[in-house]
């Protein structure tokens, strides 16, 4: 992890203060309580702007939840703005939006980072610091919201790849649901596939393909894939939103489930439900973390940023594959909303 530190503020004041400290102490001393008051004053006049993909989807609404515990604990005010249906130019004009109204911050969960690429370039040459979702350096934003996709569509791939030498004798007919549209997804598609061809050996493979961008679409391409190919022995989706719907899909085929395999990524509440059940849904790749908790530390991270502390980039997330066997002890974790000491000193009373 690469730590970031503004300094030259910090050096100027202090400076200032060693110049000032000789003959005038009591002053000084009022002087750094104004400090302080002005700080607290300070942080209630941050204006972040957020931009999620879609509120639509659990996760983002989870993650909208630590947003607003954050600004709840702090004063600080984050405009929340939801891409639709995860709509790129929504998602382009909602960012400059935030320019317009020249925000102190921007978080960019980004539909497409191409699309979005010139608008949060604008922002940073108005030296407003960005934070963006997926991990793409392509931008040069500030800092980078740390999943690797790849790599979370790889641990997707990795349970699959146990599931099908368990239960299939090595060898299976797979459907992917995906969208060419979301960066993330691709990636998420790529690691699964390379990680459960590498492990089973394509030879022993048979790969379907659908798209799909909602609930509903996954229900109706996933309906049709179960039609045309009724031996289809794993489903993987690329999110938990769109997993649902393959869920509701598979059920409504009459198809016998004993061994198939339903996985897919997020962890969010209503699949983790689905798994604790021991159905069809057998894995969902969640965060170490509540989502809450990122979009939490998220924008404090950002808020850091604004103010010249020291951050994180990229913000580190890690994740891990939840299935039957460790869902309980994964629920049962409680979330942490806990201000990192610096930022606290600014909210003390």
């Amino acid at each position: 992890m690469k730590k970031k530190m503004i300094s030259s503020a910090i050096a100027m004041l202090l400076c200032l203060s060693l110049a000032a400290g000789c003959s005038m102490d009591s002053t000084v001393q009022k002087d750094d309580k104004k400090e302080e008051k002005t700080k607290k004053e300070d942080l209630s006049e941050i204006n972040i702007g957020a931009s999620v993909m879609s509120l639509q989807h659990e996760f983002m609404a989870n993650l909208v939840v630590g947003y607003k515990e954050f600004k709840e604990q702090t004063g600080v005010n984050i405009i929340i703005t939801d891409g639709g249906n995860m709509e790129p130019d929504k998602q382009v004009t909602n960012v400059e939006n935030y320019i317009s109204q020249n925000v102190d911050g921007i978080l960019c969960q980004c539909i497409s980072v191409e699309t979005m690429k010139d608008t949060l370039k604008h922002a940073m040459d108005k030296d407003i610091p960005v934070g963006i979702y997926p991990y793409d350096t392509t931008v040069g934003a500030t800092t980078y919201f740390g999943y690797n996709e790849y790599e979370w569509g790889e641990k997707l791939g990795e349970t699959a790849s146990a599931w099908i030498k368990d239960k299939l004798d090595g060898k299976a007919k797979i459907l992917s649901v995906t969208t060419s549209l979301e960066e993330s997804a691709v990636e998420r598609c790529k690691g699964w596939t390379e990680k459960i061809n590498d492990t089973c050996g394509e030879d022993n493979l048979t790969w379907n393909t659908v798209e799909a961008t909602s609930a509903s679409d996954a229900i109706d391409s996933v309906e049709s894939a179960l039609q045309a190919n009724p031996d289809t022995d794993v489903v993987l989706v690329y999110n938990d939103e769109l997993g649902i719907g393959a869920y509701e899909a598979i059920k409504q085929s009459g198809l016998d489930t004993t061994n198939m395999f339903l996985g897919s990524c997020d962890g969010t509440d209503t699949v983790l439900d689905y798994v604790e059940s021991d159905s069809v849904y057998r894995c969902t790749v969640g965060n170490d973390k509540f989502v809450s908790e990122i979009g939490f530390y998220w924008v404090e991270n950002m808020v850091k940023i604004v103010l010249g502390m020291e951050y994180d980039d990229p913000f580190p997330i890690e994740t891990t594959a939840i299935t039957v066997d460790n869902v309980k002890e994964y629920r049962s974790r409680e979330p942490k909303y806990e201000l990192s000491p610096e930022i606290a000193e600014y909210v003390k009373e």
